[in-house]
């Protein structure tokens, strides 16, 4: 596991993570002297920077009970490792992957915390609505190899969980499709990089649409084994649950 610095200095910081990022807090420079990996992460209308704070690869079985420690520790959540299948119709252990997966976990001096799970929002804690878990069915890896072979992307599910401040928690599971246009060059914060323009299309069981985007970078090295066989997540602007605000980051300094 790696470790870096918490997002912001606690004089940055209200009582909550709602209070972390100002109109527009992002300091490139600030960014760019930094040693560690960063993101320009907004918010609520709200944008400022956040810092690797861990880095690890688990499995399923070993992230879920990181999560319930720490998020029983700083947060009360109840993890939905834990949760019995009569409490919310979460996917079947058969379903959800085994392999190895990548954690990056960005907090704050106040251990408001944003993990990405291989690229994807999977997590928050600290913000005035936080997501507790969110999964897909399908790998980055497997819509992006699809589209690479001009083959048609799998639909796939997806589950998130969520928990209002005043504790109450939501569920939904939605269908969803992919779709991306040719690579491009996007200017992100700390240089341009050539991704594609990706559409993640989301119908709800309620009936509701939720319309995700992201910038993803193809595989950097295509006879690798390692982190560097992978697509890579730039920049992404993710609504993880209907009616929900928006969260969007976009790479400063990548962690791989």
């Amino acid at each position: 596991m790696l470790g870096g610095c918490s997002a912001l200095e606690q004089g940055q910081l209200g009582q909550t993570a709602s209070a972390i990022l100002g109109s527009d807090q992002f300091d490139a420079e600030r960014a760019r002297a930094l040693p560690y990996a960063t993101l320009r992460f907004s918010y609520d209308g709200n944008t400022g920077m956040v810092v690797l704070a861990s880095l690890e690869t688990a499995t399923r079985n070993d992230m879920d009970a990181t999560d319930a420690t720490y998020q029983q520790e700083h947060t009360g959540l109840t993890p939905l490792a834990t949760l019995s299948s009569s409490a919310t119709p979460v996917e079947s252990k058969a379903s959800q992957p085994s392999s190895t997966t990548e954690l990056a976990r960005f907090e704050t001096a106040d251990h408001a915390f944003v993990r990405l799970e291989n690229g994807w929002l999977s997590g928050t804690a600290g913000f005035d609505t936080d997501l507790l878990d969110m999964r897909r069915d399908a790998s980055l890896a497997t819509l992006m190899s699809a589209l690479e072979k001009g083959e048609p992307t799998p639909s796939y599910a997806i589950h998130s969980r969520w928990q209002r401040a005043d504790g109450i928690e939501g569920y939904a599971q939605g269908q969803a499709s992919w779709q991306c246009a040719p690579p491009s060059v996007q200017a992100l914060p700390l240089g341009d990089q050539t991704v594609a323009q990706c559409e993640e299309n989301i119908l709800w069981q309620d009936g509701s649409r939720s319309v995700n985007r992201y910038a993803v970078a193809a595989v950097i090295d295509p006879s690798a084994t390692d982190a560097n066989a992978a697509p890579r997540i730039w920049a992404a602007d993710v609504q993880p649950w209907p009616d929900s605000n928006y969260w969007s980051w976009e790479v400063a300094r990548g962690w791989w």
